[in-house]
């Protein structure tokens, strides 16, 4: 029986234990500060006890939740800077301004907010802030009020820990007027009986939200309050709270009287309109008739046209929308699908629906496209990926494009790169076969050298075999020309089998002359002399791809060069990383055409792909590394190679 008894309160134990995100602020004693003289939304009054709008919501949280919570009262510029030091969670009551979002995360809103010009009841010579100029002016230190006087220029700033201090020094006569918050103005004045000595002039100023704030970052604690104002507001307890402390209606007995003026203004005027319409009405009516239906008959005819227009339109754009061979959805600021393409469906190889949203298409989780959301901020997003569509693999790039800024949708934009990446791959393999072939022209007249040794040897053993000294050459000879054509013939391989980019530490100075030796039959054909700057530099990449980028840089100044020219080859280390510059002294590269030397398919070469370029500087940023050209006509080119070391 007591095995059971045990057993069912461990049942009820995990039954009722909270699973939420805010399971920590339910488990610790909450800490919020907030004004301590900041009526009717949050003070002390006079027995001590800590009241008003924002303590009563708190409290009404708290009970909605199960949260314990400690109110601590303070001035405001200590509440902000406890915050801010972390020696609290949250401050009860703020308004929201684009500066305070940089520091702190904002609830949903308790209340609007404004702002208002106290003067007194004498003073006629301000009307408005732009007034205040010149003037002194009281505010609450800390106060969003403060922060919208130093938007005009010349103001004399008295600053005051609350409201109520700031408006006395008005009461006082000495400033000239207070900004700050209305509702606690007009309720600090009523309660004190000076609202007959002071008046309100202008408009209502920054109407704002004015919420629960966090640090920023705080998005549990942010949650929980967001959820108890909701529940609170569903239930009833907000509308019973305000009421309790805005329910009372707090008369501007100047602006009563303004709009008391006004409105007998208005009155008048109609009435005087209303007059002098009935006894020119008659006289008119068939004129007026007549003249505003021909009116109406041509507006009739011009949104008839314009509707059409407006059709037209609209079919041009969906048939351009259908035409477009790119794949285009766009999403509104509630990332909600409004348009979308025949070729998004038949490359993402799925239906799409007006009014389906971002999350629930899950295209970053299908097809891995990220970067809606920073484009949501306004910033453009691409990029590359393969994905699977009817069974075969695509290859696709795409872009999140913000709507002229952030906040007014998205276009996601896909093109499908199958075939270009097909043919890009064929056009690098012809041009790595048209490097090969002229890379074997070489080789095949090193192999004959050693051959030519090997065979004259041949020739003399019926006739030296019994000279010791020829034994010898023979076997020195040979076995050195053996190992010079497998070296040769190892190098050609390494260059034309596929490798998986695996990065390793090498020496640059061997790699290179290793392709000087490939190369070595071309340079003195042509009369080319290489001169060599090298240290010790050793580079974290791939070696055989970048020995591939070599190839190709170093093929490229052979072929530039015309009878005779020299290729300039050195390295060295800069603080991360290891430079390579080849320069020759070749035809150069004209200047119209420097900016388009990577692009793939472009060559200046007659019978050239226009490949190897591009995948030259692929090859380097695959490997972290970066490749520059500076080029002359006439003159010779410049190459410079930057690579990761360890």
């Amino acid at each position: 029986m007591k095995r059971k008894i045990i057993l069912l309160t461990i049942i009820l134990m995990l039954l009722t234990t909270p699973s939420s995100s805010s399971n920590y602020y339910q488990k610790k004693v909450i800490k919020i500060a907030g004004d301590n003289n900041y009526p009717p939304y949050e003070f002390v009054d006079e027995d001590g006890r800590y009241r008003g709008f924002n303590v009563d919501m708190m409290r009404a949280i708290a009970i909605e939740l199960g949260l314990e919570i400690e109110l601590i009262p303070m001035s405001w510029q200590e509440a902000m800077e406890a915050l801010e030091r972390r020696e609290v969670d949250a401050v009860q009551g703020m308004t929201r301004s684009k500066s305070r979002e940089e520091k702190f995360d904002f609830s949903l809103p308790l209340v609007i907010n404004s702002q208002a010009i106290f003067v007194l009841k004498e003073t006629n010579y301000i009307s408005s802030i732009e007034d205040l100029k010149g003037s002194r002016v009281s505010f609450q230190k800390g106060d969003i009020s403060y922060e919208l006087s130093q938007e005009v220029e010349g103001i004399e700033s008295y600053t005051r820990v609350n409201q109520e201090e700031a408006i006395d020094l008005l009461l006082e006569g000495k400033v000239d007027a207070f900004m700050g918050n209305r509702l606690t103005g007009i309720y600090y004045l009523q309660k004190e009986g000076n609202f007959d000595k002071v008046k309100i002039v202008g408009e209502p100023m920054h109407e704002t939200e004015y919420c629960v704030s966090v640090l920023k970052g705080n998005d549990q604690l942010l949650e929980l309050f967001n959820s108890g104002i909701e529940a609170i507001t569903k239930n009833g307890t907000y509308d019973k709270i305000y009421k309790k402390w805005f329910g009372e209606t707090f008369v501007d007995k100047t602006k009563f009287f303004k709009n008391l003026l006004y409105i007998s203004i208005a009155v008048l005027l109609v009435v005087s309109v209303v007059a002098f319409v009935n006894l020119y009405w008659n006289k008119n009516l068939k004129k007026k008739v007549e003249e505003r239906t021909v009116i109406l008959n041509t507006l009739n005819r011009e949104l008839e046209d314009q509707k059409q227009a407006i059709e037209k339109s609209n079919k041009l754009k969906g048939k351009i929308l259908e035409s477009i061979l790119s794949g285009i959805i766009v999403f509104d600021n509630y990332d909600k699908v409004i348009e979308y393409n025949k070729a998004a469906e038949r490359i993402l190889n799925r239906k799409l629906n007006i009014e389906e949203d971002w999350k629930s298409l899950n295209l970053e989780g299908v097809y891995g496209l990220k970067g809606y959301d920073i484009a949501k901020k306004g910033k453009l997003m691409t990029g590359n990926k393969e994905i699977s569509s009817k069974n075969k693999k695509l290859y696709i790039s795409y872009s999140f494009i913000p709507i002229n800024k952030s906040g007014e949708g998205i276009i996601l934009l896909i093109n499908d790169l199958t075939d270009m990446k097909k043919y890009q791959e064929m056009a690098s393999y012809n041009d790595k076969m048209q490097a090969l072939g002229q890379l074997s022209a070489g080789i095949a007249h090193e192999i004959r050298n050693p051959l030519t040794s090997i065979n004259t040897f041949i020739d003399l053993i019926p006739y030296k075999l019994e000279d010791e000294q020829f034994r010898k050459d023979l076997v020195t000879v040979t076995k050195k020309e053996i190992n010079r054509m497998n070296e040769l013939i190892t190098q050609l391989i390494d260059y034309t089998k596929p490798v998986i980019r695996q990065p390793t530490s090498f020496l640059v100075d061997e790699v290179i002359d290793e392709i000087l030796i490939l190369f070595s039959n071309q340079c003195r054909k042509k009369g080319i002399n290489t001169i060599k700057n090298m240290g010790k530099l050793s580079v974290f990449a791939d070696r055989n791809q970048i020995k591939q980028v070599l190839v190709n840089i170093i093929l490229n100044s052979i072929e530039s060069i015309e009878g005779g020219g020299e290729i300039h080859i050195s390295t060295y280390k800069n603080e991360n990383e290891g430079i390579i510059i080849i320069k020759d002294n070749g035809c150069g590269i004209p200047e119209e055409h420097i900016d388009r030397i990577f692009q793939p398919f472009f060559t200046l070469k007659p019978h050239g792909t226009g490949i190897g370029l591009a995948i030259t500087k692929k090859i380097v940023e695959e490997n972290k590394g970066n490749i520059s050209i500076e080029s002359h006509e006439n003159s010779g080119t410049s190459v410079t190679v930057s690579l990761p070391v360890l």
